[in-house]
C-alpha cells in the first residue's frame, strides 16, 4: 500500500465510511477506490483520471484535496508523459446514433406543388386561348369596312378610353391564383422556440425538460481531456470513452424521449443544443445531466 493510499484509507476508516458508501458519494466504482488505496493506479481507466479520482476521494472523507495532491504529487502518475495513450477522435460521431429526418412545416411542404399546378394551368390555358384565336380568325375571315365602323362605334360608346375588358379565361386564372396563393406570414405556423425547464436536482445529477421544438440536436466540444458517457432512457449507449482537447461530437436525438450525459471533468465540456449553448448547472468535476425531450404535438 502506498503512503497516499494509506492516508486516504485511514481518513475513511476514521469517518467510519464503507467503500460501498464512498462509491455512492463519489460516483467512482468500488474497484477503483480500492485500487487508489493500494496505490495501483494502473487499474484506473486511464492515468488521466488518477488526480480527479484522488481529489474526489479526499473531499469525500474530509481531507484538503489540494493539499493531498500537492503532498503526494510524486506518487500520482503524470498523464502528460504518455501522449499516445488516447487515440485521436477528431469529429467523433456515434456509430449507433439513429438517423432521423427533420420534420418540415406542413405549410411549406405543399407550396412547390401549388406553384407547379398554377404553372401547368397557365400553360394549358395559353395553348387553348391561342387555338381559339386561330380558329376564330380562320372562320370569320376579313370584316367588311361597314362592319368595322359599326364595331368601332359600339366599342367607343360602351368602353371608356384606356379600359380593357378582361377575358373570361383570365378571370378564371386570377381566381385560381387567389385560391392557391401561399398564406400570409401571419397565417403561417409560428416559429418554434425551445425552452429548458429544470425539474429536479439530486446530488450531482440534474434533470431538465426540453419543450417548444421538434428537434434535439447536440454538439459536444472539448477544451481539455474529459470522460463522456451518453445513453438514452432505455439504457442504450451512444458513447462511453475519453475525449481530448479539440474533439467534437455531434448527435441527433430528435427521435429519443430521454438522454443522459455523464460528464467527467465537466469544466472541459461545452454542450450546445439546437445551436444554443447550454450552461451546465453545477460546478462539480463530475456531474450528470438528464434531458427529457417533449416535442410539440402534431
Amino acid at each position: 500500500m502506498s503512503e497516499l493510499g494509506q492516508r486516504l484509507r485511514e481518513a475513511r476508516e476514521q469517518k467510519e465510511i464503507k467503500l460501498e458508501d464512498l462509491q455512492k458519494t463519489t460516483k467512482i466504482q468500488k474497484r477503483y477506490l480500492l485500487a487508489i488505496e493500494q496505490g495501483n493506479f494502473d487499474a484506473l481507466p486511464g492515468k488521466f483520471y488518477a488526480r480527479a479520482f484522488v481529489k474526489n476521494y479526499a473531499e469525500a472523507v474530509g481531507l484538503d484535496a489540494d493539499q493531498i495532491l500537492q503532498e503526494f504529487a510524486s506518487e500520482l502518475p503524470n498523464p502528460h508523459k504518455d501522449g499516445s495513450e488516447l487515440p485521436s477522435r477528431r469529429t467523433v460521431r456515434a456509430k449507433n446514433a439513429p438517423t432521423t429526418t427533420k420534420k418540415k412545416s406542413k405549410g411549406y411542404s405543399i407550396f412547390p406543388a401549388l406553384v407547379a399546378g398554377v404553372i401547368i394551368i397557365l400553360v394549358f390555358a395559353g395553348i387553348w386561348f391561342a387555338a381559339q384565336m386561330n380558329s376564330s380568325d380562320g372562320a370569320e375571315g376579313v370584316v367588311p369596312e361597314e362592319q368595322e365602323d359599326a364595331f368601332e362605334g359600339e366599342i367607343s360608346d360602351e368602353i371608356p378610353t384606356g379600359e380593357v375588358i378582361p377575358d373570361e379565361d383570365e378571370e378564371e386564372l386570377a381566381e385560381q391564383d387567389e385560391a392557391t396563393s401561399v398564406p400570409d406570414e401571419e397565417e403561417q405556423v409560428e416559429e418554434q422556440t425551445q425552452e429548458f425547464t429544470q425539474t429536479q436536482v439530486s446530488g450531482n445529477h440534474s434533470f431538465y425538460t426540453l419543450e417548444g421544438t421538434d428537434t434535439f440536436e447536440v454538439v459536444l466540444s472539448f477544451t481539455g481531456r474529459s470522460y463522456v458517457g451518453i445513453q438514452n432512457g432505455k439504457g442504450n449507449s451512444f458513447f462511453a470513452s475519453e475525449a481530448r482537447e479539440g474533439d467534437e461530437q455531434s448527435y441527433d436525438f430528435s427521435s429519443e424521449e430521454e438522454i443522459t450525459f455523464n460528464l467527467g471533468i465537466s469544466q472541459n465540456v461545452e454542450l450546445t443544443i439546437n445551436d444554443e449553448l447550454f450552461e451546465l448547472p453545477l460546478e462539480a468535476v463530475h456531474q450528470k445531466l438528464t434531458i427529457t425531450f417533449q416535442p410539440p404535438n402534431e
